[in-house]
Formats: structure tokens, sequence, C-alpha cells
């Protein structure tokens, strides 16, 4: 009796192509997520930043409120502000006035007249007294690099039937952890 033995037939590769493919559509969705998690990352330490600068640019509006408002003699740093003395047309010691009647520049003063030493740097532990109240600035954000600066801009206002009144537009510039995220704020104060 013969016996014949058949030989299997020749693979074609089949699973093997498959599988490849397989693993470049994983691999493809490995990359993405990696991508997607950095891009996450950077995102949310831009915003932790942000949040730190604006933080500080905050607690500055309220120390240069409180160096507006200081009315107490005995503390003269930085010293207490009435009227508009000591101000004038080129922000010196970060103190601007224009004169009565006339428009602030339309470029920033922060831009147009300020030097470097011109603006007034914030200083935690700073203690101010408003009517026999004392406040302290308190300590700046952890992770910031540079303290904020202000400047102030007095307004002096003659309303109709009163005496004179003085606003003051404060301008904060905060930095953050990082060189180019700064936050620029500003207010009208009237004291």
């Amino acid at each position: 009796m013969i016996t014949k033995f058949s030989l299997p037939q020749k693979q074609r590769g089949a699973a093997f192509v498959t599988g490849l493919i397989f693993l470049v559509v994983l691999t493809l969705f490995g990359v993405t997520a990696m991508k997607t998690a950095s891009m996450e990352e950077r995102m949310s330490g831009n915003l932790r930043d942000r949040n730190i600068a604006l933080q500080a640019a905050e607690m500055t509006l309220r120390y240069a409120e409180q160096h507006i408002r200081d009315n107490d003699p005995t503390t003269n740093t930085p010293s207490s502000i009435d009227g508009v003395v000591d101000f004038d047309t080129i922000c010196t010691a970060g103190l601007c006035y224009y004169g009565t009647g006339v428009a602030a520049p339309a470029i920033p003063a922060w831009i147009t007249y300020c030097t470097p030493n011109c603006p007034i740097s914030y200083v935690a532990g700073t203690v101010f007294r408003v009517d026999g109240v004392a406040y302290t600035a308190p300590a700046l954000p952890v992770g910031l690099l540079v303290a904020p600066t202000y400047i102030i801009e007095g307004i002096k206002k003659t309303p109709p039937g009163s005496g004179e009144r003085y606003y003051y537009r404060i301008t904060v510039r905060a930095q953050g952890a990082r060189q180019g995220t700064v936050v620029q704020l500003q207010e009208i104060f009237r004291p």
C-alpha cells in the first residue's frame, strides 16, 4: 500500500501583516497620548504661573491702596500720599500727575515716562496705619522671581458745588515664575 503524504501549503503571511498594522496603530495611539499629556502639563504649568502673577498683582493693588490711605505720619515707608503733593509729569518715584484739566497721555505712563527706577516696588512686611488700624503687607506667593511694581497717577477733580476730590489710577505689573508671564492690572481708587 502506498501512502501519500501531502505537505502543507505555503502560508501567505496575512497574520504577520495584520499584526504589524495593529502594532503601528497602537504606536500611533501611544505617541498621540504622550503628546496630549505633555501639552496638558505645559498648559497647566502656564496657568499656574499666570495665577501666581495674578495673585501678586492683586496683592500689590491692595498694597498701593494702603500706601495711598496711610494717614499716620509715623510711618514713612513708603511715604503717605496727600492730594497730588510730590506728583509730577515724569513720574518721579512712581507718582504721576499731568495737571488740572489735562488728559492722561494716550500711551500709558508706564511706557512713556517711567525709567527703570520709576515704579514703586511691593515690599512684604511693610506696615501701614490707617486711622489707628495696622495693615501688614503679606508675603508674596511662592515662586515669584521679581517683586511686583506699581505707579500711581493722581487725578484732581472739582465737581460743581463741592471742593477738590482726588482719585488715583494705580497700574500694577507683576511677573510670574517665568519671565514671559506678566500680568498688568489697573484700577481707579478714591480713598
